[in-house]
């Protein structure tokens, strides 16, 4: 079951009108007994339209609900920014304010601040044995919270007053606040004041409401928690500078520096810019600092936000389940700050001797970054009107695109050798294993040609290459043209004896390899029925096209069912083919995961050798005991994985489009036989 929160504020608005002046203060008012759901900190008052700005005086300061305290002067319990309890000249003052306000058809703000019972026990606030409630304190705790409130509206002024009682009819403790102005002041909205207050402003009186009357003790622990967090993140702040000075970073420090724009103020290298011409720049940048937290970081960012988890937890406990998580938020800001102090450090650099490598930033900046990167560039492209920089930006949107399907290929052939070892190393020594570790390892081989420009392959390549398209390739990436009974011939030869073996599901080889390559959950007999429907489709097209080359009419009317059940086909499959990669991108993550954490525990017992040298050093220089040093354990990918659930199928997507636009491979390899030509360009 949830837990009550500390505290809630909640608040609704009145527009005055002229029958207010006719209401008048009133004994009975509307029960209260169940204002508020305190677990969700939503209100369920209901006003009548007739309810004005005196009546709510006499309601909130109504004997059955009020109680006046010993000690203090005045008789009526109703405080306000200047007084505990108010004498008869100040009520009369108040009541003319309001007779003012309502004249003036100002805007009345009520609102509420509802207790815990617990917490106002915990705060030393309230007796339940005797029921005893320390008004004083709360009150003098609104007293503080309400300035800033309107100071945050901009209600600051002369014009606004306000008054509040605090009630002690109900289970629970809660303070009635009104808020009004003799004169508005407020921005008019459909011809009235603009009734509602920012969250922030709500946010902002309950924070300040409960740090006013909680005790001692636990504000010295939230005031610990928010120092934890300072500390925690300028820890990741200083390792960030640390690992700056690493070889390894000192290389990427350069392809950045080589992508900045050349800005005559160089202050305008942030991580706010968006402009086109800082956008690689940032995303290299923002690599950088996402490989870093997910490796060298990664110990003191887990602790930055096990800490701010905590301050949420904490807050949601004080305030209420519907706290937003500020986790996302945080990240964001850590992120840019961490960005900007790379930006800080080249900043320093006046040049760089190593001479920038556009091909070795672009395979470095990833899948993600060049598609990102390509999407911005092709707005940049529709909106330039120079044809010199039209042709710029298409040969380096080219050459993005090539490395994309580049990275792709070379993914997915580290994914074949991958499922090769797993199978050698967990799977059974049998024909089975024999038929599937041959099955990857073409695979692989196909993927390795695939990499040569075709004028590098020799002959001997190329058969190999030919005879691997027509048994391994994508049957929606056969076309039309190039296809023929033999290459169908050869690829159903291949389907009915693959079947056969993925058939038999309780042999360990086959598990493995069906989980690898994301085949577990499909039905591989209608997966093999569907390929085989869409080569024999093409023939048919393709001998139509040939057999009624001088009839348009009849050829069209033959190949308009066949291209109507292909588009099915075709849909049918892009989205096995599309649970596949997703399948097979969260085994890769998976992977990743674990030779990181191993990784990380080898790095972690080197650390933990060197700070025991050191410890045992200076040991013997001041003959101090001291204390071990724990290891540090690299976090699990929770992020890329959860970004995997997220946006998986958008993201796999996105990458299939880059070679699904080709309608075979061959176009790819005209691609190949541009990109030195254009590599040298852009170097230039």
């Amino acid at each position: 079951m949830t837990e009550k929160p500390d505290i809630i504020y909640t608040q609704q608005f009145v527009a005055a009108n002229v029958q207010y002046l006719d209401y008048s203060e009133r004994e009975e008012a509307v029960d209260l007994l169940n204002d508020f759901d305190l677990e969700t900190g939503e209100s369920n008052i209901q006003h009548d339209v007739d309810e004005n700005l005196a009546g709510y005086l006499g309601y909130t300061d109504r004997k059955a609900a009020t109680k006046l305290e010993d000690g203090l002067t005045g008789v009526y319990p109703t405080f306000t920014q200047d007084s505990l309890n108010l004498t008869y000249k100040q009520h009369h003052e108040l009541a003319d304010k309001i007779r003012e306000a309502q004249k003036n058809k100002s805007m009345l703000w009520q609102g509420v601040v509802s207790f815990n019972p617990d917490f106002l026990e915990r705060a030393k606030l309230y007796d339940p044995e005797t029921g005893v409630v320390n008004q004083r304190a709360i009150k003098r705790a609104v007293q503080k919270a309400i300035p800033e409130m309107l100071k945050q509206e901009e209600l600051n002024v002369p014009e606004t007053f306000w008054w509040a009682d605090v009630h002690l009819n109900t289970n629970h403790v809660h303070v009635h606040i009104g808020i009004s102005q003799t004169k508005n002041t407020r921005p008019l909205k459909f011809g009235e004041p603009k009734g509602t207050f920012q969250a922030k402003s709500l946010k902002k009186i309950k924070s300040i409401v409960h740090r006013e009357v909680e005790d001692k003790v636990s504000r010295k622990q939230d005031i610990n928690l928010e120092k934890k967090i300072d500390e925690l993140k300028k820890d990741v702040v200083d390792q960030l500078k640390e690992n700056l000075q690493q070889q390894q970073q000192q290389k990427m420090l350069e392809q950045i520096w080589h992508a900045l724009p050349k800005y005559k103020d160089k202050r305008r290298w942030r991580a706010s810019n968006n402009s086109y011409d800082f956008r690689e720049a940032k995303l290299l940048t923002g690599k950088l600092v996402d490989d870093l937290l997910k490796t060298d970081l990664n110990q003191d960012y887990e602790k930055y936000l096990s800490a701010i988890k905590q301050k949420d937890s904490d807050n949601r406990e004080k305030y209420g389940q519907n706290i937003p998580d500020s986790i996302p938020k945080k990240q964001k800001d850590l992120h840019d700050y961490l960005m900007n102090r790379v930006f800080d450090e080249l900043r320093e650099v006046d040049s760089v001797s190593t001479k920038s490598n556009f091909s070795e930033r672009v395979k470095w900046l990833g899948i993600e970054g060049n598609n990102e990167l390509i999407e911005v560039l092709s707005k940049q492209l529709k909106n330039t009107k120079s044809d010199i920089k039209a042709k710029k930006l298409k040969k380096e949107i080219g050459i993005r695109k090539y490395y994309v399907g580049v990275l792709i290929k070379e993914n997915k052939n580290k994914n074949y050798l991958n499922q090769i070892s797993e199978l050698k190393e967990k799977g059974l020594k049998n024909n089975v294993q024999d038929y599937l570790i041959n099955d990857l390892q073409e695979k692989y081989r196909l993927g390795v040609l695939q990499l040569i420009s075709r004028n590098k392959r020799d002959n001997d390549n190329k058969t190999e290459y030919q005879k691997l398209v027509n048994k391994h390739a994508d049957v929606s990436q056969l076309s039309v043209k190039k296809i023929n009974e033999e290459t169908v011939a050869q690829k159903n030869q291949y389907l009915d004896e693959w079947i056969k073996v993925v058939k038999n599901t309780k042999d360990p080889n086959v598990q493995i390899y069906l989980k690898n390559q994301g085949l577990e959950n499909v039905n591989l007999s209608e997966y093999v029925d569907l390929q085989k429907r869409i080569m024999q489709a093409k023939l048919a097209i393709k001998d139509n096209n040939k057999k009624y080359a001088n009839n348009v009419s009849l050829r069209n009317q033959k190949n308009g069912k066949l291209f109507k059940q292909l588009k099915k086909d075709y849909e049918d499959l892009k989205n096995i083919n599309s649970k596949i990669d997703l399948n097979q991108t969260q085994i890769r993550l998976n992977q990743t995961q674990i030779r990181l954490n191993q990784t990380s525990n080898s790095k972690n017992v080197s650390r933990q050798k060197n700070e025991s040298k050191s410890l045992a050093k200076k040991e013997n220089t001041e003959r101090k005991p001291t204390n071990s040093v724990s290891p540090r354990l690299l976090s699990k990918l929770s992020s890329a994985l959860t970004s995997v659930k997220k946006e998986g199928q958008e993201r796999i997507n996105a990458l299939r489009r880059n070679l699904d636009k080709e309608d075979d491979f061959e176009k790819q390899d005209r691609i190949d036989e541009i990109e030195t030509e254009t590599g040298r360009s852009m170097e230039r």
